[in-house]
């Protein structure tokens, strides 16, 4: 606002007696603070400029790290595909790290669960079946209901079984000539039968076919066999109670869905590198539109604020030396060699990419494929954060942004070891005996978690075959199921010894019996254990010579976060195998991909080239707020100040006018007097 243009609103705001203060106030105020606003307006525009680029900067790097995630992970090159010729009768799918290979397999059965149906018809379900103690023994454990005055009706006893969640499913149904209670296990498997007796029947018989004993084995039906499923994969027959079938084929997970015996299926297992190709051109082209947008803020040339197609961040960062070290950095990234890498393909020109004059990249798709071809793993090292072992026994699992790249030495001390317990001579000379009531039932610990009574199937058995038994009954206990623990039996005919194998490493680990009439046939007393053993040693830096100890859980090793500078914080690695002393090296290098997110994280950090920038004008934003609400109060204050003043003015003119009309009143007076 110009002092012409303030003057001449002041001079509008008058008139010849009186004027309007409060428009004179507003103009005296706006031309007091106009200077204070045109300098808060440059800089918030020059605030929000700024902003607008380093927040698409910011974006920009967080969406190159979300679309190249793949790149940067062993996984999308060692990725595994597998097929079935006749998925209705068998599927597959990969679940862990499989081989190339064929399978012929031939599905004989399936597993089947057992269900048994009551011989008796009910009219309704209303009616009254019996009471005394039920006794329903899945896979060998047993559990006990009691049925009483309150649940003693067919409705009320199959309610009783399915809400005590013993694995089995009850059921009624109308066959159109009654009502007939159903059991079905919920496993499958011939060893996961159901066995059904009664106690203290109302009726004082416990085995008849009236009252609760209606409901003993004996007086049931089986309507669909306990069975396990038979497969012969490549020449060797395979026995299990379940149609998933877990490592059967390492890494892969088959699932029986038919029984198609006498004919052979194909299992075709193979390296998946279809996807390999189109991430690596993504990784191209998003450099690209990094490229881009570096040129976008970088601009000299801004567009008009009026136009349709108007980019705020076009030229938002012009001359801005924070914009050119990040190009600097990211360039270099590419142009540094990574050291570690062996074979064909150790920089990008190996895979088809190279940098162009104009600082982007180009991608030769022929040299791409065929490097593919010839090793996917090495184009993987070439992109990802990876560990490579010389004993193949250890395996690389992660990293974190805290590892360095570099070669380590690995020294076992101390191997990791499962929990094992091997009894004492049975005394049984491989001859055992099994009666029901007497000498078939055990309890244990197993990892830290406790079992249900486990029941052994009456009979007579070699070491082998109870041991089969043994195993079998452990294994299907739900609690064990769902930790994921299980346990391997063994008999030592020589020693005439039982060993009792967790399947788990390490200190948590554990095998311990708790009681059962079958400890003393096995060479056990209840309370003997035993522990599993954690993986221990160092770690060596092979260049500086600085050693890490380690303490793994069980065969995993975790570097604490904690190490020295030069050792590779958060590596992780498997341990596998008994032998101590020297196990070779593991080589941690950060392929391109990887260094580049890892640059772009250090970018938007807090204190990083543009992380801090945006901090800076997060709090300038709060900085303008303030100023522009001290200029606000500013501006009311000189109102109220000039409304003060011009409101006393105009009294004074006020006053002044009226003694003028009375002044000349008086002389007009006057003047007619004398005439």
């Amino acid at each position: 606002m110009t002092n012409s243009t303030i003057g001449l609103d002041i001079l509008n705001s008058m008139g010849a007696t009186t004027f309007d203060v409060k428009s004179m106030a507003k103009v005296l105020a706006n031309a007091d603070v106009a200077a204070l606003q045109s300098n808060l307006k440059t800089k918030q525009k020059r605030h929000d400029t700024l902003l607008s680029g380093f927040d698409l900067l910011k974006k920009a790097f967080e969406g190159f790290k979300s679309q190249i995630h793949d790149l940067t992970t062993q996984d999308t090159f060692k990725k595994m595909s597998v097929t079935s010729s006749d998925p209705s009768v068998i599927d597959a799918k990969i679940t862990g790290e499989a081989l190339s290979g064929t399978y012929n397999v031939e599905v004989q059965s399936i597993a089947t669960a057992q269900t048994l149906a009551t011989n008796s018809s009910f009219n309704s379900l209303t009616d009254t079946v019996g009471t005394g103690d039920l006794t329903i023994n899945v896979g060998g454990v047993a559990h006990t209901i009691t049925i009483d005055s309150t649940n003693n009706t067919l409705a009320g006893i199959q309610q009783a079984i399915q809400s005590a969640d013993i694995g089995v499913t009850a059921t009624t149904v109308n066959t159109g000539s009654g009502y007939k209670l159903m059991l079905a296990s919920n496993e499958t498997g011939a060893n996961n039968q159901i066995q059904v007796s009664v106690a203290n029947d109302g009726d004082g018989n416990n085995t008849d076919n009236a009252g609760l004993s209606q409901l003993v084995t004996a007086n049931m039906t089986e309507t669909v066999a306990a069975q396990d499923a038979t497969v012969v994969v490549n020449g060797l027959t395979i026995n299990s109670s379940q149609n998933s079938l877990n490592e059967v084929i390492p890494g892969v997970e088959l699932t029986l869905n038919s029984a198609d015996s006498g004919i052979t299926k194909r299992i075709d297992i193979s390296r998946d590198t279809s996807k390999i190709g189109q991430k690596v051109q993504d990784f191209v082209n998003l450099y690209n539109s990094m490229n881009d947008i570096f040129k976008t803020v970088q601009s000299y040339k801004k567009d008009d604020p009026n136009s349709k197609t108007y980019d705020p961040t076009k030229g938002s960062l012009s001359g801005n030396a924070n914009v050119r070290l990040m190009k600097e950095q990211m360039k270099a990234v590419l142009q540094a060699q990574i050291t570690g890498l062996t074979g064909a393909v150790q920089s990008l020109a190996d895979v088809g990419i190279k940098t162009k004059l104009d600082g982007s990249l180009g991608l030769d798709t022929t040299t791409l494929n065929t490097a593919i071809a010839a090793d996917p793993d090495a184009v993987g090292r070439l992109f990802a954060a990876s560990g490579v072992t010389t004993d193949p026994l250890v395996k690389y699992t992660g990293s974190t942004s805290k590892t360095v790249e570099g070669t380590y030495g690995i020294n076992v001390t101390t191997a990791a070891q499962q929990a094992t317990l091997t009894g004492i001579a049975t005394g049984n000379a491989n001859s055992f005996t099994i009666t029901s009531g007497s000498n078939d039932t055990l309890t244990l610990k197993l990892d830290g978690k406790t079992s249900g009574t486990l029941t052994l199937a009456a009979g007579t058995y070699t070491g082998a075959d109870l041991a089969k038994e043994l195993q079998t009954k452990i294994n299907n206990d739900p609690t064990f199921k769902a930790n994921n623990s299980s346990i391997v039996v063994s008999y030592d005919p020589a020693n005439d010894q039982f060993t009792f194998t967790s399947s788990k490493f390490g200190s948590t680990s554990s095998v311990k019996f708790t009681g059962g009439t079958v400890l003393g046939d096995l060479g056990l007393n209840s309370g003997v254990s035993g522990t599993g053993v954690d993986v221990g040693g160092t770690l060596t830096n092979t260049t500086t010579g600085t050693q890490y100890f380690f303490t793994g859980q069980g065969q995993h090793v975790t570097v604490s976060n904690y190490a020295a500078d030069n050792i590779p914080k958060g590596l992780e690695f498997d341990i596998g195998g008994s032998a101590t002393g020297s196990r070779g090296t593991i080589t941690f290098t950060r392929g391109y991909a990887d260094k580049l997110t890892q640059l772009f994280d250090r970018f938007n950090s807090i204190d990083g080239l543009v992380g801090s920038q945006i901090d800076k004008l997060n709090k300038e934003t709060s900085n303008l707020a303030d100023e522009k609400a001290k200029i606000g109060e500013r501006y009311n204050k000189l109102e109220l100040k000039y409304r003060t003043q011009f409101g006393a003015l105009q009294s004074v003119l006020k006053s002044m006018r009226s003694t003028q009309q009375y002044l000349a009143a008086s002389l007009n007076q006057s003047t007619s007097k004398g005439n």
